[in-house]
């Protein structure tokens, strides 16, 4: 067998020196296998290559590409271990050339080099129903490039010192191809043919150069390429190069080696600090406020004023005179990550005193939260190794506990005070600005002030809303910082040695705003400088030396946060010219270091900068951007909102929409559905899909926007059915059921079920769980209206049979939970507890914790039922031990309520009053109407229990007037029920008889725990007729 499998430009596939025509998906499962070199598993290759598929589908279609490229190739070209498969390894592949190269483990030659610069890895190739596989192609395109530049670099440097120039000149012109930008390599290619007395060609050559970097980036060419064009100009042509003057070394623009450098800090010279005048009013408002957190506990700063004002310079003046038994922290909100979840939250916990003092081996701080917080920190996990994988939970739940995480870490991280400077709050996401507010609240007897700057003309109705929320509290100090008067504003002219501290003039333009007098300053002549603060900084920018002009523009398209490598190579210039042009931004203060990274001193800069770019620059720019950000982060998830922005902005809508998918995914496992939406949102934009529009819809669902969700199901529904993808139009009525279900529409959500069944059926369509999801759906909907109950219960054991065959845990669970419900009302209790045991069981091994509590909260009411009162003990406690280790807040409702249920069983009032009391608070804040009615009727059987009968009638009847206007049937009637005992108690024989009968009305024998009850309270009223013909008649 002699196979050769060429992957670098366009594939070709040769079978002993045959050529041979391969389907697209086999092509790329072949470049697949010979790029990652390891086996792989047949489950991964299924998602990679055919995710749109059913299951049963796509491992048909693996086996017919098996089956293809083993009669094309021989039946050993692939082989197969256990699971895994991998490319037999007598296989010739250019690739694995290629690694030997790069490894050093082969000398390159020219020949072998040359035999390389084809193209782009699997150039042409594309799979547009297998975006995973497509997002792979494009990072691996990106590293096979840059080992092929690093390769012909290193080639290159090495025939220059060996002045082998007919090589630089054939090197260097190939890999020109793969970078027609590279400067270095032109710098190459001039002094080669200078050196072989090619003079002309030399020169025409840089003007080629300088013509190209006009035209696509508009800049000039470096003052090395410069001075290496004088050079030749000045050499006589009629001498030998060689025997001329060594011109300047050009230098490489992308120098890649392995490994990387170590860079050193920079050094440059300290700036000068801007002095601090005035603000002696503000400052006092702030240090009361740090003595009333020592008496009251948490405290709040309100900062306001104009831009440049010196909002953010106040607290940091002042929080420099702290005592030094004090902690000091700070956040900045930009409005480039306003739509970012916990963007600012990242910036605060990534600073070096939280990773030294909170992230080390011997952290303060529990494992369990420091899992959640590396949500967000994903290098947390390098510095504490082990730590254990966050629980799945619903959003609210998983938002909590992570809120709960960083509340932690505050807590570990405060010695004696605790200050965390919180910047421009107005351009806050609503995950950090929630998060706040948690703090505020969870921390509030800790001696902590939040010091917080913010535009009150910026701020939205959220903020506004918090504001006044913290107001509420008594926690707030406002301050709003006005102009410098004009006292202070020739102060701070004297002290910055201006030499006319009473120009007239100067003080008028400024206006007392210390920013704007302070540009104004820095300026030649202060009245060529207009009034307008983009002006003033577009101003500053022209006086950077000319390698910082070429960086800020890389900087501006990363802005805000930006580390030097990705720097480098978004700006594609070399170690040197980076480095120098970095010294240049960060001595005019135009950048500042932030912990290992670089952001702007004002975003305002990035935004001027970014406006002076030609389009065709900025689209250059954010390409590179997005290529880098790529290399710098294995996890793209993490920064996929990023990648969005710079593919969008670089005209690369689908690459720009498949990591707006996965900003979406990223952004519900951070429990925030806010800006999930906005992602779908951004994704449908720019390559709107059924799938994206079903995406979007499961993010307003979470949101809690059930008519936009539906809305864009329906737009999906249309798309498919016009496609015919009717597993796929199934699946959609699946999810516009559901969004009947949850605002008490059962019979709506039946006629989607019945409708997806249908076209299941018609169409013999093959994938059985879909099936069983339909079916549990309607099962759901059809005891909740009113069905016979034998109904649902045969739609369940059919949807459980099919979740049982293929070993769906989580399916099971929910099934076996549906069928506690079930039993219950039938009056089978003790089954009934039997099965949501089994239900925690098979939750069990999905992990989702919450679907656990509820197997435990809903065993433990029905074990109180029959009197097991030790095996209900038993279950709670379980449940609210779980909850408590989670931080989960919305089953408590349920919980509170069921721990107040069992010590009603054992007569405990006091007790039972307790938990209701405070569950109904938790109900409340979750906008449960349905439980709150609950607790209401629970607290008056708690009055019954003490007799004071007339305030459990007072509490039952406003219980069931918040009952009927719900659709809640099975609590309506147990509130009746009890009622017409309370009646019967008072001896009010006729109301208690007509409470009866509307429960009567409403419940069958089928129902046979509340039927038996009600058969009960007839049979005891039936014996007091005479008592009730004797009221009729009074």
């Amino acid at each position: 067998m002699t196979v050769a499998l060429r992957f670098l430009g366009v594939p070709s596939i040769l079978y002993n020196q045959q050529s041979q025509s391969l389907p697209s998906k086999a092509v790329a499962l072949l470049g697949y296998l010979a790029a990652t070199i390891q086996p792989q598993r047949r489950e991964h290759l299924l998602a990679l290559l055919w995710a749109e598929s059913s299951d049963e589908a796509a491992r048909k279609n693996l086996r017919n590409t098996l089956w293809t490229i083993r009669r094309s190739l021989g039946g050993e070209i692939i082989l197969a271990d256990d699971d895994r498969l991998r490319l037999h390894p007598d296989c010739v592949v250019d690739l694995w050339q290629l690694r030997s190269l790069a490894e050093g483990l082969v000398q390159p030659s020219v020949e072998s080099l040359l035999q390389l610069a084809q193209g782009p890895l699997l150039d042409g190739l594309m799979l547009p129903d297998a975006p995973d596989f497509d997002l792979w192609l494009v990072t691996e395109r990106e590293q096979v490039h840059l080992t092929v530049m690093r390769l012909f670099q290193t080639a290159i440097s090495n025939y220059q010192k060996q002045q082998q120039w007919s090589h630089v000149l054939t090197l260097a012109r190939a890999a020109l191809r793969f970078d027609p930008l590279s400067e270095s390599l032109y710098q190459a290619i001039i002094e080669a043919h200078w050196r072989q007395g090619e003079r002309a060609e030399a020169l025409r050559q840089y003007e080629m150069l300088s013509t190209t970097l006009q035209r696509e980036l508009g800049i000039e060419p470096l003052p090395e390429t410069q001075m290496l064009r004088q050079h030749i100009l000045q050499t006589n042509p009629l001498l030998s190069p060689t025997n001329a003057h060594e011109p300047a070394k050009p230098m490489l623009a992308n120098p890649a080696p392995e490994p990387k450098p170590v860079l050193k800090p920079i050094k440059r010279p300290a700036p000068r600090e801007t002095p601090f005048v005035g603000r002696q009013y503000e400052q006092l408002l702030l240090n009361q406020a740090l003595m009333r957190s020592n008496e009251r506990g948490l405290q709040v700063v309100l900062i306001t004023g104009e831009i440049g004002v010196g909002k953010s310079r106040l607290w940091q003046e002042w929080a420099q005179q702290l005592p030094a038994d004090s902690t000091m922290l700070s956040m900045h909100c930009l409005e480039s990550t306003r739509s970012l979840p916990f963007a600012p939250v990242t910036e605060l916990f990534g600073q070096r005193l939280c990773l030294s003092r909170l992230f080390a081996g011997d952290s303060a701080v529990d494992p369990m939260w420091l899992a959640e917080v590396a949500r967000l920190l994903p290098q947390l996990r390098g510095h504490v190794p082990n730590l254990p994988e966050p629980p799945v939970l619903p959003a609210d739940e998983e938002r909590r506990r992570m809120f709960e995480a960083f509340a932690q870490c505050l807590r570990a991280v405060m010695t004696n005070h605790l200050v965390i400077g919180i910047d421009d709050l107005h351009w806050a996401d609503q995950a950090t600005a929630e998060w706040l507010d948690y703090v505020v609240d969870r921390l509030r007897d800790l001696p902590i002030v939040l010091v917080v700057t913010y535009r009150s003309e910026e701020a939205n109705t959220r903020l506004q809303r918090l504001v006044v929320g913290w107001q509420r509290g008594s926690l707030v100090t406002r301050i709003d910082v006005p102009r410098l008067d004009q006292a202070e504003t020739r102060q701070l002219l004297s002290e910055l040695g201006y030499a006319n501290p009473d120009d007239q003039t100067l003080l008028e333009r400024s206006a007392g705003n210390p920013l704007f007098l302070l540009e104004l300053c820095r300026t030649v002549d202060p009245t060529d400088v207009p009034p307008m603060l983009v002006d003033v900084l577009s101003t500053r920018l022209a006086r950077l030396p000319e390698r910082a002009s070429q960086i800020v523009q890389a900087a501006a398209v990363l802005d805000p946060l930006f580390s030097y490598n990705v720097l480098r190579e978004t700006g594609g210039r070399s170690d040197e010219d980076t480095l120098d042009g970095l010294d240049g931004l960060l001595n005019a203060a135009v950048l500042k270091e932030q912990g290992d990274s670089y952001t702007f001193s004002h975003p305002l800069i990035a935004t001027v900068v970014r406006n002076s770019l030609s389009r065709a620059r900025r689209t250059f720019l954010h390409r590179r951007a997005a290529q880098a950000l790529q290399n710098e982060y294995s996890d793209h998830r993490a920064i996929a909102g990023r990648l969005l922005l710079h593919y969008r902005e670089a005209g690369e809508a689908k690459l720009a929409a498949s990591y707006a998918d996965q900003a979406l995914e990223h952004a519900l496992s951070l429990s925030a559905p806010n800006e999930a939406v906005a992602f779908g949102q951004q994704a449908i934009e720019l390559d709107p899909t059924p799938e994206r529009y079903c995406r979007l819809g499961d993010a307003l669902e979470w949101n809690s926007e059930v008519p936009a969700a539906r809305e864009v199901y329906h737009t999906a529904l249309a798309q498919y059915e016009a496609q015919a993808n009717w597993l796929r139009v199934v699946a959609v009525c699946t999810k516009l059921g559901r969004t009947y279900l949850v605002v008490g529409r059962p019979e709506v959500v039946i006629e989607w079920a019945e409708r997806g069944l249908a076209i299941y059926h018609k169409h013999s369509l093959e994938n059985q769980l879909l099936e069983a999801e339909l079916l549990l759906l309607l099962a759901i909907s059809q005891r909740l209206a009113g069905y016979p109950l034998n109904v649902a219960y045969e739609n369940i054991q059919a949807a459980l049979k099919v979740a049982t065959a293929q070993q769906n845990h989580s399916l099971i669970g929910r099934c076996q939970f549906e069928l506690g419900n079930i039993l219950a009302q039938r009056g089978e209790i003790k089954a009934a507890v039997e099965t949501f045991a089994l239900a925690i069981s098979s939750t069990a091994a999905t992990n989702e914790q919450y679907q656990i509590i509820l197997g435990y909260n809903n065993a433990a009411y029905n074990a109180t039922l029959i009197g097991d009162l030790a095996t209900a003990h038993s279950h709670i406690e379980a449940g609210l031990r779980l909850a408590e280790q989670l931080a989960l807040r919305v089953p408590l409702q349920y919980l509170y309520s069921t721990r107040g249920e069992i010590a009603l069983a054992e007569k405990h009032w006091d007790e039972a009053e307790a938990w209701f009391e405070r569950g109904i608070s938790v109900a409340q804040a979750n906008g449960n109407a349905a439980q709150v009615a609950n607790y209401r009727a629970n607290l008056g059987l708690v009055a019954r229990g003490r007799g004071d009968l007339d305030q459990a009638l007072v509490l039952m009847r406003t219980a069931l007037s918040e009952v009927e206007l719900l659709t809640a049937p099975f609590l309506q009637t147990q509130i009746n029920i009890w009622l017409a005992e309370i009646w019967q108690e008072r001896h009010d024989y006729l109301a208690a008889n007509a409470a009866l009968q509307r429960a009567k009305q409403a419940v069958t024998s089928e129902q046979g725990f509340l039927y038996s009850r009600v058969q009960q309270l007839q049979s005891q009223l039936g014996n007091l007729q005479p008592a009730m013909a004797q009221q009729r008649s009074i």
